[in-house]
């Protein structure tokens, strides 16, 4: 869990950090002028090629040429350089008593958790794979009365 929580805010934190980035090897690449792979294309970039990253989306990335064409390129095809701050931040004073305070909340809700799994009673196994098997039965009537009124209206009535 700490893991994930320290992986998401990197991932937040990366647009921040991120200045340059470079075109991954082995391939050319279109710079384009959308976050689609159908937008027009500005230019096609060499691999090895360093852009200026300027602002960071979900499958896309915008860039700055060296030439000062902007851009959006796919992040799959970029490897992303960070640099670290300028200087380390200096903890709070107070932060290790939040810290212990945090760590005292965790594991109070860690035997929560553990609690309620225990008390859990669950249904049983039978009553589940009825509720699944009933509802695949009803979807595959909806799916067959569907495609019959479907091509009853189609065909206006006429049988085959």
């Amino acid at each position: 869990m700490r893991n994930l929580v320290l992986i998401a805010m990197l991932a937040w934190a990366l647009p921040s950090l991120a200045d340059t980035a470079t075109i991954a090897n082995g391939m050319r690449v279109n710079l384009r002028s959308g976050k689609t792979d159908t937008a027009r294309v500005i230019k096609s970039l060499a691999p090895g090629t360093v852009v200026e990253v300027l602002h960071l989306e979900s499958a896309y990335v915008q860039v700055k040429t060296a030439e000062g064409d902007v851009g959006w390129l796919p992040l799959r095809l970029l490897k992303i350089h960070v640099t670290p701050p300028a200087k380390a931040v200096e903890p709070p004073s107070d932060a290790d008593s939040t810290v212990s305070a945090l760590q005292a909340q965790l594991s109070q809700a860690q035997t929560e958790l553990e609690q309620s799994r225990g008390q859990r009673a669950g249904l049983p196994l039978w009553v589940a794979v009825s509720a699944g098997c009933g509802g695949l039965v009803l979807g595959l009537l909806l799916g067959m009365g569907g495609l019959q009124a479907y091509y009853r209206k189609r065909l206006k009535g006429l049988r085959i």
